[in-house]
């Protein structure tokens, strides 16, 4: 991905480049990959898994994307893993040109805070729910110890972004 980056996108500093390559290998783009090119039913599952279980869980079916590609790229290499990308981005790739902040909230608030000289957002676990498998992570986001976003997700990093976007929203109201 980022061989890719660096000889495709041209014109673009470091940090947008960072956050192509970031939203790039996300587990949402992963899973829609996988979504895409029905991976679950090429999948071998065991006994204690049933496919509807997997086919709409993005964790799994992300895994199982990144883990094809490094299989392919053990087994065959640079080149053929390469050509493989190619091919399965092939439609993000062409995204790319209509996309603008990539999924990346925490970065874009950090840089929207840091502009105001309001310094660094720092990102508080408020509260968890659900069993230990399933878990919903409750976040504040917290500019200057006042909360200014909050977000809830499946990992602490999707409900960070969650917060992040919250937080951007209300600047931008505020504005």
């Amino acid at each position: 991905m980022s061989d890719f980056l660096y000889h495709e996108i041209k014109g673009k500093d470091v940090g947008t480049i960072a956050k192509i390559k970031g939203y790039l290998v996300s587990k949402e783009v992963l899973f829609k990959i996988g979504d895409m090119n029905s991976i679950a039913g090429r999948m071998r599952l065991g006994s204690a898994l049933k496919i509807s279980d997997v086919e709409k869980n993005k964790k799994i079916i992300s895994d199982v994307v990144e883990s094809v590609i490094g299989a392919i790229y053990l087994l065959k290499g640079y080149r053929e893993v390469k050509k493989f990308i190619l091919n399965i981005y092939r439609d993000e790739f062409k995204d790319l040109k209509s996309e603008n902040n990539f999924g990346d909230y925490k970065s874009d608030l950090q840089m929207k805070l840091l502009a105001a000289s309001l310094g660094l957002p720092e990102y508080k676990v408020v509260k968890t729910e659900g069993k230990e498998h399933s878990k919903v992570f409750f976040v504040d986001v917290m500019s200057n110890g006042a909360a200014v976003g909050s977000g809830s997700g499946k990992t602490i990093k999707e409900a960070e972004q969650m917060a992040a976007k919250k937080a951007i929203e209300k600047l931008a109201k505020e504005a």
